[in-house]
């Protein structure tokens, strides 16, 4: 009976190494998104700043270059919060994966803690058989 706890926890160690490993994933995996989002707010206060008061006097080709850049610097955002939402769900996958591993490991725990008190509760039977016999063997002792 011990020989299958030890085969269960065995499976259970491997899938909580297996949830630590997904841990530090998710882990990573956010740290890509705070990066992301960071990226994003540095691209959206830039564009923000590359633009031309209304009633200042602009030359035609300082006009143009900064609509270039802005027209730049939009696709970048727009990459950008593309490259977000890529992490966003990512991290949501991962959440879900860990989630299922996590579930794993405790059905792991039941499972041994099942069997071990079962293997337990049997000993405890098998130990007061003993303790019956030996008094019934003791009352007798005692009559003859």
């Amino acid at each position: 009976m011990m020989k299958r706890v030890k085969i269960v926890q065995s499976w259970r160690d491997q899938q909580q190494r297996q949830f630590n490993k997904l841990q530090q994933q998710q882990g990573q995996i956010n740290q890509q998104m705070n990066a992301h989002q960071q990226r994003l707010s540095l691209l959206e206060d830039l564009s923000g700043q590359y633009s031309v008061a209304s009633g200042s006097q602009a030359s035609a080709l300082l006009l143009k270059g900064i609509g270039r850049f802005r027209h730049q610097l939009d696709n970048l955002t727009n990459l950008q919060r593309q490259e977000l939402a890529l992490s966003q769900v990512e991290l949501r996958s991962m959440n879900e994966r860990l989630v299922k591993q996590h579930c794993q490991v405790q059905m792991g725990n039941k499972i041994i803690d099942k069997r071990l008190t079962k293997i337990q509760n049997q000993r405890d039977k098998q130990e007061q058989k003993v303790l019956d016999e030996l008094s019934i063997i003791r009352f007798f002792h005692r009559r003859s």
